[in-house]
């Protein structure tokens, strides 16, 4: 058992005289726990059935899953007790939503960030030093770009954006801000709701600016995370001058507990804390801006969203749109109109318009048909 913690932990047999560090162990143990037994309390009482409850209980379902997931994801407590980040053998595997490798209590890496450093990490036995210009060619490790690029497709090709919705640790951040009493940003997105608004031509211009906005995520992806690592220079670029879940889940915790990191701290850190600052305001007044603009690991997942084995349905011989019904659509805090397209690339598959639908005809999940056989469509209306 000494030998299995050890290995766990990623720590030497010395370091089992702190007593720091055995509280931190215990304290690990007393964590995960916590989180597993919240969720099998969740799973006995069905709190998961979204369409059983209403939205009043799945918010809160759904609130303290995502605690839960961060619990479990980061309950390294060693780290948090002492500002360092674990080193052991688990950190080669990959979280399936935006969690900062260098969050004290992160026991696993960030998609994203393993993804640009694939362009920084070299196979040794494999490079050369050219003759003629004196210079180090690095091969890449392909292996490690097989897994992880193999782990995101099969994650993408089960849920979806699944895990934005419900698995991702900033994506709760930003939920809890979104809860601050205040008031929100949001436009009508039916057509009877925009004809009926006070001024339709500047909620049509606002919500085009907002459709153009949403692609942004995509660029950060493709030029941030791919072309600039892989052809410019072998930097986490969008790690290093962007991601403001590094700066909240990583940065401030370890600046704040060793003194060295915060006085070499310069403009770069000041960039980010602005970064962080700015979608922390925004995030109490609009529902995930980061999601929405930025996050290029939901730009990676919204490609499986139409073709994943678990998407949304709707059963159209039960739902009231026809008759001016729009409460899916009014209640989606991503925008997005689950009738006219139930798995379109920005939906987060949170379940907030399955748990607001009041005829229930929204399905989630593996099944495309009713108990009582009618078909569920899954596609773009026409």
């Amino acid at each position: 058992m000494k030998d299995i913690i050890l290995w766990v932990f990623g720590i030497d047999e010395s370091a089992l005289a702190d007593p720091v560090t055995i509280t931190a162990i215990i304290a690990t143990f007393v964590v995960i726990a916590a989180a597993l037994a919240a969720l099998i309390v969740l799973l006995v009482k069905k709190r998961f059935q979204i369409r059983r409850f209403g939205n009043k209980v799945w918010q809160r379902t759904k609130l303290i899953t995502q605690a839960c997931f961060f619990m479990l994801t980061n309950s390294f407590m060693i780290g948090w007790f002492k500002g360092t980040i674990y080193q052991g053998k688990l950190k080669y595997l990959c979280v399936p939503g935006m969690n900062c490798y260098s969050c004290p209590g992160a026991w696993g890496a960030c998609p994203i960030g393993s993804l640009q450093a694939i362009f920084n990490d070299f196979d040794a036995k494999k490079s050369w030093v050219d003759q003629k210009t004196g210079t180090y060619v690095k091969v890449p490790k392909y292996w490690f770009a097989f897994y992880l690029i193999g782990l995101l497709m099969i994650i993408g090709a089960v849920c979806g954006r699944f895990v934005c919705g419900l698995l991702c640790p900033f994506g709760w951040v930003q939920d809890l801000l979104y809860k601050i009493p205040v008031k929100k940003l949001r436009l009508p997105r039916d057509e009877m709701r925009i004809a009926n608004s006070k001024h339709p031509k500047a909620v049509r211009f606002f919500l085009g600016v907002d459709k153009y906005l949403r692609y942004a995520k995509y660029a950060f992806l493709i030029i941030m995370v791919i072309f600039l690592p892989l052809l410019v220079k072998a930097d986490p670029w969008f790690c290093k001058y962007v991601c403001p879940s590094g700066m909240l889940l990583g940065g401030i915790p370890l600046m704040s507990m060793n003194r060295s990191l915060a006085a070499a701290a310069g403009n770069l850190t000041l960039l980010k804390l602005c970064i962080l600052a700015s979608l922390t305001v925004i995030s109490l007044f609009l529902y995930r801006p980061f999601c929405r603009y930025i996050c290029p690991l939901g730009a990676i997942y919204s490609f499986f969203n139409k073709v994943s084995l678990y998407r949304y349905g709707i059963d159209d011989a039960s739902c009231n749109r026809a008759k001016g019904c729009a409460a899916c659509a009014h209640a989606c805090p991503m925008g997005v109109d689950p009738v006219r397209d139930p798995n379109s690339l920005e939906c987060i598959r949170c379940g907030t318009c399955a748990a607001s639908c009041p005829k229930k005809a929204i399905r989630p999940g593996f099944r495309f048909k009713t108990a009582e056989g009618n078909a569920i469509r899954t596609k773009k209306s026409k």
